[in-house]
C-alpha cells in the first residue's frame, strides 16, 4: 500500500491517538530541504527514526508510521469469508 501525505491527512485522528505529537511523522517537499539526498537512497534517518522517500508526492514518511497505518487500513476479512474458508478446509 502506498502511503502519501494525503493518506496521513485523511487519518489524522488515528495518527494522533497512536503517535506522540512531539515527533515528526512526515516531511513535505523533501527535495527542497536538507533531506534532498534521501531521494537517491530511498530514505534517511532523522532524530533516530528512519524516513522512507515517497516520490509520488516528494515526501519523507516515518517507516513505523507506514507499517502501522498500512496494517490499520488493510481490509478486514468478514466473518462470512472466514467461516466459508474454514468450511472449505474441512
Amino acid at each position: 500500500m502506498n502511503i502519501s501525505l494525503q493518506t496521513l491527512r485523511d487519518n489524522e485522528a488515528w495518527l494522533k491517538e497512536h503517535f506522540s505529537s512531539n515527533d515528526s511523522i512526515a516531511i513535505a517537499n523533501a527535495s527542497m530541504t536538507q533531506f534532498s539526498v534521501a531521494r537517491f537512497y530511498g530514505g534517511c534517518k532523522y532524530n533516530g527514526k528512519y524516513f522512507v522517500y515517497n516520490p509520488t508526492d516528494d515526501s519523507l514518511i516515518r517507516e513505523d508510521v507506514i507499517a502501522k497505518l498500512s496494517n490499520y487500513l488493510k481490509p478486514k476479512k468478514s466473518k462470512l469469508v472466514k467461516q466459508s474458508q474454514q468450511e472449505l478446509a474441512l
